[in-house]
């Protein structure tokens, strides 16, 4: 194992998501009962933003009422990538890459949570900074 590996072995299928809909404080405490850093934020089927821990923390400083207020305010808002067009791509990579790739990626990016592209267009997975660490150092 290393940093010349694939990212598939990292990677979380069993995603968390959230819906467009629901209150900053439902997505808080999904994110605490789950344990995980980062929830995908869905329209129906579409994946349309990421909530992270950060964009939580964001949240909290600014005071905003968890109950009145969507992930929708809160999220950073994307697209899947797939064969059709995109106005705001999410940062994802394909479950072939090297943890090397990720963490390029994520370092250029600025971010810590990866969305996983499959290999049908709907198939998604998550990856997460502390995930590629643990394979990179094996």
């Amino acid at each position: 194992m290393g940093l010349n590996d694939e990212i598939e072995k990292a990677i979380n299928w069993e995603i968390q998501s959230i819906d467009v809909n629901d209150s900053m404080r439902t997505a808080a405490e999904k994110m605490i009962a789950v344990k995980s850093m980062a929830l995908v934020v869905k329209d129906g089927d579409e994946v349309i933003g990421v909530l992270t821990d950060k964009d939580l923390m964001f949240c909290f400083e600014e005071n905003v009422d968890l109950d009145a207020t969507v992930v929708t305010s809160c999220m950073t808002p994307c697209e899947l990538i797939t064969t059709k067009k995109t106005k705001s791509p999410c940062v994802q990579l394909d479950s072939a890459q090297s943890v090397k790739n990720a963490i390029a990626l994520m370092n250029v990016s600025g971010v810590h949570h990866l969305l996983i592209s499959g290999l049908d267009d709907k198939h998604i997975g998550l990856v997460s900074s502390l995930d590629l660490l643990k394979i990179a150092i094996k």
